[in-house]
């Protein structure tokens, strides 16, 4: 953890963001560019536009590319000079003229970030959601039987469990999670301003076929039609999923901060220090850290979503600097749903309070008993339960059913439910 970094996410926040570092930092992006053009070289080669010669194994030398930047202005050119330099000095030094050539600089940016975005998602972002997804769920079914008194707007209601409230979050996480899974990034590979003009130069070819082809073995959604950058669409999509699970992850926060105010739950923290100078407190941090994050990236998030649709004309560099920020508005939901699995983790549940603060709220079986006399034929069941519930006489007939519904059935389902839709994701 740098004290230095001026983003938290590079400093106090960094191990928990450690892993979107290896696909967004400036040095992966780079490797990955360099790793594009160099798939693009070997295409040359079997197609027969360069000449037959084994492209050697290029790493990216990040201070020399940066060398060349600063002198050149010119990320990618970089990139390209790199690449050159080392191909000039190898084996296959007949390869260097070969180098980029027909490409514009956003056909090996688009690819590179689309790969690198793909390969957060199956290797970092769903596998974190969904491992969320499946920790309510397991909640879920374990207090499928705890009673309590559903709140809505802030006000006792009727009665639910503790798990069927979980298991709501649980089967809303898994379904997000399944989408984002499903959203395969889209880039271009189509020359100067998506005409395929460069390439015809080449040599005779269905080049939007065998682009489209190559896009498709590297992993990522082929642009048909684009100018010089990839239309923003796909990504405003993905973007927004990932805003849609912070949403969720802040909602969830904040519901159960709402619960430990009511007793409900209790977030333990043996050894650790919550106020400076309350010894007895214990705050809820961690699941309060999560709603901050959240909070962030979506700030972060929504504003590229609808930002990266954007460009003048066919092209104008203003996308660059909001798509460079992409990977930060990540790393904050990532810490956000760390946090948030750290909180169940160490999450208590009352559930004598849960029970308590039912039976003192009698009137959350005010609705049966209004249904109930209506049923026996009492036109005015409602408004004779609300009189005596206004006039503090209110008091429910004894029945053995404690009016749940299917709270329990569906919270003991949960773990199957987002199982089955976590593996349809996958299928």
């Amino acid at each position: 953890m740098s004290s230095e970094a001026i983003s938290p996410i590079d400093g106090r926040y960094r191990p928990e963001a450690e892993p979107l570092s290896r696909y967004f930092s400036e040095e992966a992006f780079t490797a990955e560019r360099l790793r594009v053009e160099l798939a693009y070289l070997r295409l040359l080669v079997r197609l027969g536009v360069a000449p037959r010669a084994r492209v050697p194994k290029v790493s990216a030398d990040f201070k020399e590319i940066r060398r060349i930047e600063e002198k050149t202005g010119h990320d990618v050119k970089a990139i390209e000079l790199h690449l050159r330099d080392v191909l000039g000095r190898s084996r296959a030094s007949v390869l260097a003229p070969y180098a980029h050539l027909g490409l514009t600089s956003e056909d090996t940016n688009s690819t590179a970030f689309a790969i690198a975005l793909q390969r957060a998602k199956q290797n970092v972002l769903v596998p974190s959601y969904a491992r969320l997804a499946v920790m309510l769920s397991e909640l879920a079914s374990k207090e499928s039987d705890t009673q309590m008194s559903a709140r809505t707007h802030g006000r006792p209601a009727v009665p639910t469990t503790f798990g069927k409230e979980m298991a709501v979050f649980a089967v809303r996480v898994a379904e997000r999670t399944a989408r984002l899974d499903g959203l395969i990034p889209m880039a271009k590979f189509s020359g100067a301003v998506g005409t395929y003009a460069s390439f015809g130069l080449l040599r005779k070819a269905d080049w939007p076929k065998v682009l489209a082809e190559f896009l498709e073995g590297l992993g990522v959604e082929p642009a048909a039609y684009s100018t010089q950058v990839a239309p923003g669409e796909r990504l405003s999509d993905i973007l927004h999923t990932v805003a849609n699970l912070n949403q969720l992850m802040a909602s969830l926060s904040r519901d159960l901060w709402m619960y430990q105010t009511l007793g409900f739950v209790h977030f333990l923290r043996p050894g650790k220090v919550s106020s400076s100078t309350m010894p007895q407190k214990v705050n809820p941090v961690d699941l309060e850290n999560a709603e901050g994050q959240a909070d962030v990236s979506n700030s972060l998030l929504v504003m590229e979503a609808y930002r990266l649709q954007q460009t003048r004309m066919q092209r104008d560099l203003s996308d660059s600097v909001v798509r460079r920020m992409v990977g930060q508005g990540l790393a904050h939901s990532l810490v956000a749903c760390s946090r948030l699995i750290s909180s169940l983790k160490s999450m208590k549940v009352d559930r004598r309070a849960m029970l308590d603060d039912l039976r003192a709220h009698p009137e959350v079986l005010a609705e049966r008993e209004q249904i109930l006399m209506r049923l026996a034929g009492d036109p005015r069941g409602y408004e004779k339960v609300k009189s005596s519930v206004e006039h503090g006489r209110f008091k429910p007939r004894k029945t053995p059913d404690p009016y749940l519904g299917r709270s329990a059935e569906l919270a003991r389902a949960a773990p199957r439910v987002v199982a089955e839709i976590l593996r349809r994701s996958s299928d």
